[in-house]
């Protein structure tokens, strides 16, 4: 999304009104109205809050080894050097955040000694860990309102009168919302968990 709607030239950036959306997401009300032409000095600042960001998302989120949070703090370390640089160059920064996105997803692959990259073992990252992501019966009903929002769930039902069973009917109890959700709308339940 952000590197089609980025352009940049020799002193100036321009981001799309997606990529404010994805900023505000990140950045709360202090990114709305930030589309437009932007010079690089601003453009590095807004890379430095993301950086600090993704450092501190990586500190609070993953709990991993240390080899792994060594080698995400490597790509963190990387993106602060791009952004810093006088020569600021997107390809740096797409290279640091996707050395981030692989290490989160198992490790970044090392096929330097292959010719060909085609075999779907290629795309299994399991060497060193494993990703599973595990919700809490909270975090599942979180997840379930949220769902509710967006299509196709929205389809079978409205945030607004989830939220009000779940407060009203189980007073805030997720593990006997879930159960009642489960039993209601079986199908859906099934294509989220």
């Amino acid at each position: 999304m952000l590197s089609q709607s980025i352009r940049r030239d020799m002193h100036s950036v321009e981001l799309s009104i997606p990529s404010e959306i994805f900023l505000c997401h990140l950045f709360g009300q202090s990114m709305v109205y930030i589309h437009g032409i932007k010079s690089q000095k601003r453009w590095k600042r807004i890379l430095e809050r993301i950086t600090t960001a993704i450092e501190k998302s990586i500190k609070k989120n993953v709990k991993s080894d240390g080899f792994h949070l060594s080698c995400l703090n490597r790509y963190v370390t990387n993106l602060k050097e791009a952004y810093k640089s006088k020569n600021l160059t997107d390809i740096d920064i797409i290279l640091s955040l996707t050395g981030i996105i692989f290490e989160l997803l198992g490790g970044l692959p090392d096929y330097s000694h292959r010719k060909i990259i085609n075999r779907k073992s290629d795309y299994f990252l399991d060497d060193l860990r494993s990703l599973q992501y595990l919700q809490t019966p909270y975090q599942k009903m979180r997840t379930i309102l949220e769902a509710a929002r967006y299509k196709p769930y929205s389809d079978y039902h409205n945030h607004d009168d989830l939220f009000e069973v779940y407060a009203s009917k189980y007073n805030g109890n997720p593990e006997g919302f879930i159960q009642w959700y489960k039993n209601k709308y079986p199908e859906v339940y099934s294509g989220l968990f």
